[in-house]
Protein backbone atom coordinates (compact mmCIF):
# COMPACT_ATOMS: atom_id res chain seq x y z
CA UNK A 1 0.00 0.00 0.00
CA UNK A 2 1.38 3.49 -1.26
CA UNK A 3 2.46 5.46 2.11
CA UNK A 4 0.44 8.79 3.15
CA UNK A 5 -1.97 9.80 5.60
CA UNK A 6 -5.54 7.99 5.96
CA UNK A 7 -8.56 10.11 7.32
CA UNK A 8 -10.39 6.93 8.44
CA UNK A 9 -8.38 5.29 10.41
CA UNK A 10 -9.42 5.19 14.13
CA UNK A 11 -6.51 3.82 16.46
CA UNK A 12 -6.85 3.57 20.38
CA UNK A 13 -5.28 6.56 21.69
CA UNK A 14 -5.06 8.67 25.34
CA UNK A 15 -7.74 10.03 26.57
CA UNK A 16 -6.58 13.70 25.74
CA UNK A 17 -6.28 13.16 21.96
CA UNK A 18 -10.28 11.96 21.93
CA UNK A 19 -12.87 14.20 20.64
CA UNK A 20 -14.34 14.40 23.84
CA UNK A 21 -11.29 15.04 25.59
CA UNK A 22 -12.66 18.39 27.10
CA UNK A 23 -16.16 16.96 28.39
CA UNK A 24 -13.82 14.33 30.18
CA UNK A 25 -11.70 17.16 31.76
CA UNK A 26 -14.81 18.80 32.92
CA UNK A 27 -16.02 15.46 34.63
CA UNK A 28 -12.36 15.19 36.36
CA UNK A 29 -12.42 19.28 37.53
CA UNK A 30 -16.00 18.62 38.62
CA UNK A 31 -15.10 15.34 40.92
CA UNK A 32 -11.89 17.47 42.21
CA UNK A 33 -9.83 14.57 41.04
CA UNK A 34 -7.73 17.77 39.44
CA UNK A 35 -6.75 21.23 40.57
CA UNK A 36 -7.52 24.42 38.75
CA UNK A 37 -4.25 25.00 37.96
CA UNK A 38 -3.87 21.33 36.26
CA UNK A 39 -7.19 21.71 34.56
CA UNK A 40 -5.85 24.66 32.65
CA UNK A 41 -2.67 22.58 31.89
CA UNK A 42 -4.33 19.71 30.69
CA UNK A 43 -6.87 21.97 28.37
CA UNK A 44 -3.75 23.63 26.53
CA UNK A 45 -2.49 19.94 26.26
CA UNK A 46 -6.00 18.65 24.68
CA UNK A 47 -6.56 21.87 22.22
CA UNK A 48 -2.73 22.15 21.65
CA UNK A 49 -0.75 18.74 21.77
CA UNK A 50 1.42 20.63 23.63
CA UNK A 51 2.67 22.14 26.99
CA UNK A 52 5.60 24.38 28.37
CA UNK A 53 6.10 24.74 31.74
CA UNK A 54 8.82 28.01 32.93
CA UNK A 55 11.44 27.05 35.44
CA UNK A 56 9.52 24.34 36.12
CA UNK A 57 12.78 22.03 37.70
CA UNK A 58 14.87 23.92 39.76
CA UNK A 59 18.45 24.81 38.74
CA UNK A 60 20.47 22.27 41.57
CA UNK A 61 18.58 19.44 39.89
CA UNK A 62 19.42 20.73 36.58
CA UNK A 63 23.14 21.18 37.78
CA UNK A 64 23.58 17.56 39.12
CA UNK A 65 22.72 16.09 35.76
CA UNK A 66 24.82 18.40 33.82
CA UNK A 67 27.80 17.52 36.13
CA UNK A 68 27.25 14.01 35.98
CA UNK A 69 27.17 14.48 32.24
CA UNK A 70 30.38 16.06 32.02
CA UNK A 71 32.05 13.25 33.93
CA UNK A 72 30.84 10.34 31.40
CA UNK A 73 34.26 9.53 30.55
CA UNK A 74 35.35 8.93 34.14
CA UNK A 75 33.21 5.72 33.90
CA UNK A 76 34.27 4.25 30.00
CA UNK A 77 32.35 1.23 28.49
CA UNK A 78 29.05 2.24 30.93
CA UNK A 79 27.36 4.78 28.26
CA UNK A 80 25.62 4.69 25.22
CA UNK A 81 25.89 7.44 22.88
CA UNK A 82 26.05 8.26 18.77
CA UNK A 83 29.20 8.10 17.21
CA UNK A 84 29.06 11.19 14.83
CA UNK A 85 32.91 10.96 13.92
CA UNK A 86 32.89 7.50 12.86
CA UNK A 87 29.35 7.74 11.24
CA UNK A 88 28.07 5.02 13.19
CA UNK A 89 24.33 5.35 14.82
CA UNK A 90 26.01 4.35 18.38
CA UNK A 91 29.01 3.38 20.48
CA UNK A 92 29.88 2.94 24.06
CA UNK A 93 31.43 5.93 25.21
CA UNK A 94 35.48 6.12 26.15
CA UNK A 95 37.62 7.72 28.64
CA UNK A 96 37.94 11.08 26.86
CA UNK A 97 35.84 13.95 27.82
CA UNK A 98 32.79 14.36 25.00
CA UNK A 99 31.03 17.19 24.86
CA UNK A 100 29.81 16.87 21.03
CA UNK A 101 27.73 13.58 20.89
CA UNK A 102 24.02 12.49 22.25
CA UNK A 103 23.81 9.87 25.19
CA UNK A 104 20.97 7.26 25.05
CA UNK A 105 19.17 6.30 28.42
CA UNK A 106 21.57 7.89 30.89
CA UNK A 107 18.55 7.69 33.42
CA UNK A 108 19.81 3.98 33.85
CA UNK A 109 23.33 4.70 35.27
CA UNK A 110 22.68 8.47 36.77
CA UNK A 111 20.04 8.66 39.71
CA UNK A 112 20.06 13.11 38.67
CA UNK A 113 18.79 11.81 34.85
CA UNK A 114 15.87 10.39 36.52
CA UNK A 115 15.66 12.82 39.14
CA UNK A 116 14.95 15.43 35.85
CA UNK A 117 12.61 13.10 33.88
CA UNK A 118 10.60 12.27 36.49
CA UNK A 119 10.49 14.82 38.51
CA UNK A 120 7.28 14.61 40.72
CA UNK A 121 5.50 17.62 38.81
CA UNK A 122 5.94 15.76 35.61
CA UNK A 123 5.24 12.34 36.70
CA UNK A 124 1.86 13.91 38.39
CA UNK A 125 0.96 15.09 35.02
CA UNK A 126 1.88 12.39 33.08
CA UNK A 127 -0.35 9.93 35.60
CA UNK A 128 -3.12 11.93 34.75
CA UNK A 129 -2.90 11.92 30.97
CA UNK A 130 -2.25 8.35 30.89
CA UNK A 131 -4.50 7.20 33.85
CA UNK A 132 -1.40 5.56 35.04
CA UNK A 133 2.35 5.50 36.38
CA UNK A 134 4.40 6.73 33.75
CA UNK A 135 6.71 4.19 32.47
CA UNK A 136 10.05 6.15 30.82
CA UNK A 137 11.21 4.04 28.39
CA UNK A 138 13.74 6.00 25.79
CA UNK A 139 15.70 8.71 27.08
CA UNK A 140 18.43 10.80 24.81
CA UNK A 141 20.52 13.66 26.13
CA UNK A 142 21.36 15.88 23.55
CA UNK A 143 24.66 18.20 24.15
CA UNK A 144 24.09 19.63 20.85
CA UNK A 145 21.84 19.83 18.07
CA UNK A 146 21.18 16.52 15.89
CA UNK A 147 19.36 18.16 12.94
CA UNK A 148 15.82 16.00 13.17
CA UNK A 149 13.63 16.41 10.60
CA UNK A 150 9.50 17.24 10.40
CA UNK A 151 8.47 13.94 11.99
CA UNK A 152 6.21 12.84 14.46
CA UNK A 153 6.88 10.25 17.36
CA UNK A 154 5.09 7.67 16.33
CA UNK A 155 6.71 6.94 13.48
CA UNK A 156 9.94 6.09 15.40
CA UNK A 157 9.10 5.65 18.68
CA UNK A 158 7.16 2.12 18.71
CA UNK A 159 4.65 0.58 21.63
CA UNK A 160 2.07 -1.95 21.29
CA UNK A 161 -0.46 0.93 20.92
CA UNK A 162 1.18 3.63 18.73
CA UNK A 163 -0.64 6.44 20.19
CA UNK A 164 -0.23 5.40 23.84
CA UNK A 165 3.11 7.70 24.04
CA UNK A 166 3.99 11.47 25.59
CA UNK A 167 7.34 13.18 25.41
CA UNK A 168 9.15 15.80 27.17
CA UNK A 169 11.68 18.11 26.00
CA UNK A 170 14.00 19.61 29.24
CA UNK A 171 16.35 22.38 28.51
CA UNK A 172 19.36 21.93 30.34
CA UNK A 173 20.48 25.32 29.64
CA UNK A 174 19.20 29.00 28.34
CA UNK A 175 18.38 27.55 24.15
CA UNK A 176 20.26 30.53 22.00
CA UNK A 177 18.57 31.06 18.71
CA UNK A 178 20.63 28.99 16.14
CA UNK A 179 21.47 26.45 17.70
CA UNK A 180 18.96 24.04 16.36
CA UNK A 181 15.96 25.09 18.53
CA UNK A 182 13.32 22.86 18.59
CA UNK A 183 10.35 23.86 16.22
CA UNK A 184 7.43 22.62 16.21
CA UNK A 185 3.56 23.12 14.53
CA UNK A 186 0.60 23.85 16.48
CA UNK A 187 -2.51 21.59 16.86
CA UNK A 188 -0.54 19.01 14.70
CA UNK A 189 -1.29 16.07 16.63
CA UNK A 190 -5.26 16.40 14.75
CA UNK A 191 -3.74 15.63 11.09
CA UNK A 192 -4.96 12.47 10.00
CA UNK A 193 -2.70 8.99 10.96
CA UNK A 194 0.23 8.67 8.70
CA UNK A 195 0.50 5.55 7.37
CA UNK A 196 3.94 3.89 5.62
CA UNK A 197 3.50 1.51 3.15
CA UNK A 198 4.18 -1.87 6.07
CA UNK A 199 0.48 -0.83 6.98
CA UNK A 200 1.40 0.63 10.25
CA UNK A 201 2.45 4.22 11.95
CA UNK A 202 6.11 2.71 12.63
CA UNK A 203 8.42 4.02 9.94
CA UNK A 204 8.60 1.00 6.95
CA UNK A 205 12.71 1.78 6.75
CA UNK A 206 11.67 2.30 3.13
CA UNK A 207 10.55 5.66 2.64
CA UNK A 208 12.93 8.33 2.33
CA UNK A 209 12.78 10.60 5.63
CA UNK A 210 13.23 14.04 3.25
CA UNK A 211 10.00 13.15 1.56
CA UNK A 212 8.13 11.80 4.67
CA UNK A 213 8.94 15.04 6.69
CA UNK A 214 8.16 17.11 3.28
CA UNK A 215 4.87 15.46 3.60
CA UNK A 216 4.13 16.60 6.67
CA UNK A 217 5.05 20.36 6.38
CA UNK A 218 2.75 20.31 3.29
CA UNK A 219 -0.16 19.14 5.37
CA UNK A 220 0.48 21.64 8.30
CA UNK A 221 1.07 24.65 6.27
CA UNK A 222 -1.79 24.05 4.22
CA UNK A 223 -4.03 23.50 7.40
CA UNK A 224 -2.31 26.70 8.43
CA UNK A 225 -0.81 25.64 11.79
CA UNK A 226 0.95 28.40 13.27
CA UNK A 227 4.92 27.26 13.41
CA UNK A 228 6.56 28.03 16.75
CA UNK A 229 10.31 27.98 18.36
CA UNK A 230 11.25 26.76 21.81
CA UNK A 231 13.61 29.65 23.02
CA UNK A 232 13.35 27.42 26.05
CA UNK A 233 15.22 28.46 29.58
CA UNK A 234 17.25 25.85 31.77
CA UNK A 235 14.33 24.15 33.52
CA UNK A 236 11.91 24.97 31.53
CA UNK A 237 9.78 21.54 30.32
CA UNK A 238 8.24 21.10 27.22
CA UNK A 239 5.30 18.26 26.81
CA UNK A 240 4.22 16.71 23.97
CA UNK A 241 1.87 14.43 22.05
CA UNK A 242 2.20 11.33 20.06
CA UNK A 243 1.84 12.59 16.98
CA UNK A 244 2.61 16.35 17.64
CA UNK A 245 4.93 17.19 14.30
CA UNK A 246 8.03 18.67 15.26
CA UNK A 247 12.11 19.20 13.96
CA UNK A 248 15.08 21.05 15.32
CA UNK A 249 14.88 24.20 13.88
CA UNK A 250 17.95 24.51 10.87
CA UNK A 251 21.39 25.32 12.83
CA UNK A 252 23.24 28.86 11.79
CA UNK A 253 26.69 29.49 12.12
CA UNK A 254 28.75 29.01 13.98
CA UNK A 255 27.80 25.91 13.83
CA UNK A 256 28.50 23.11 17.04
CA UNK A 257 27.14 24.98 19.59
CA UNK A 258 25.99 23.52 22.67
CA UNK A 259 22.19 23.13 23.30
CA UNK A 260 21.77 20.60 25.99
CA UNK A 261 18.53 19.24 26.50
CA UNK A 262 17.12 15.71 27.84
CA UNK A 263 14.42 14.33 25.86
CA UNK A 264 12.49 11.44 27.22
CA UNK A 265 9.78 9.08 25.92
CA UNK A 266 6.76 7.50 28.25
CA UNK A 267 4.00 5.43 28.05
CA UNK A 268 1.27 4.32 30.65
CA UNK A 269 3.32 1.67 32.68
CA UNK A 270 -0.12 -0.71 31.28
CA UNK A 271 1.72 -0.52 27.90
CA UNK A 272 4.55 -2.00 26.22
CA UNK A 273 7.23 -0.72 24.23
CA UNK A 274 7.91 -3.13 21.50
CA UNK A 275 11.08 -4.41 22.35
CA UNK A 276 9.55 -5.77 25.34
CA UNK A 277 9.47 -8.54 22.77
CA UNK A 278 12.50 -10.18 23.95
CA UNK A 279 12.37 -11.29 27.23
CA UNK A 280 16.00 -9.59 28.42
CA UNK A 281 14.58 -6.63 27.79
CA UNK A 282 11.30 -6.46 29.91
CA UNK A 283 13.05 -5.09 33.32
CA UNK A 284 11.79 -2.09 34.91
CA UNK A 285 13.69 0.06 37.26
CA UNK A 286 11.60 1.87 39.75
CA UNK A 287 12.01 5.44 40.53
CA UNK A 288 10.76 6.23 44.23
CA UNK A 289 6.72 6.19 43.90
CA UNK A 290 6.62 8.15 40.98
CA UNK A 291 6.97 5.58 37.98
CA UNK A 292 9.49 3.50 36.50
CA UNK A 293 12.32 3.12 33.79
CA UNK A 294 13.06 0.81 30.93
CA UNK A 295 15.86 0.73 28.47
CA UNK A 296 16.61 -1.17 25.27
CA UNK A 297 20.20 -0.91 25.71
CA UNK A 298 20.47 -2.21 29.42
CA UNK A 299 19.54 -5.34 31.49
CA UNK A 300 16.91 -4.10 34.46
CA UNK A 301 16.40 -3.57 37.13
CA UNK A 302 19.72 -2.67 38.32
CA UNK A 303 19.27 -2.67 42.08
CA UNK A 304 21.19 1.02 42.76
CA UNK A 305 24.68 -0.43 40.85
CA UNK A 306 26.16 1.19 38.18
CA UNK A 307 25.63 -1.57 35.19
CA UNK A 308 26.67 -1.80 31.67
CA UNK A 309 24.77 -1.90 27.99
CA UNK A 310 24.14 -5.39 26.39
CA UNK A 311 25.37 -6.38 24.13
CA UNK A 312 28.63 -4.15 24.18
CA UNK A 313 29.06 -2.17 21.01
CA UNK A 314 33.02 -1.78 19.59
CA UNK A 315 33.88 1.01 21.96
CA UNK A 316 36.20 4.40 20.96
CA UNK A 317 38.99 5.78 23.40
Amino acid sequence: MPAGFDPTLRLPTLWTDTPDAMDRLRGLYATGAVTDTEAGDLAHFIDHGWLVWNKAIDAATIDALVSDVRALHEKPGYFVSTDFEHGRQKRLMGAKPDTHNSIFDPYVNLRSAREVCLHPRIARFLSLVFQAKPLAFQQVLFQQSNGHGWHQDTAHVVVDSPMLLAATWIALEDIVEGTGELAFYDRSHRLPHWIFANGRKHHDGETPGDAYGAQLERACEERQLPYHRLLARKGDVFFWTADLVHRSHPRTPPLGRSRMACVTHYCPATSMPHWFSDAEKRGIEPHRELGGVASSYYKLPNLGEMIRPVPTWEYYE
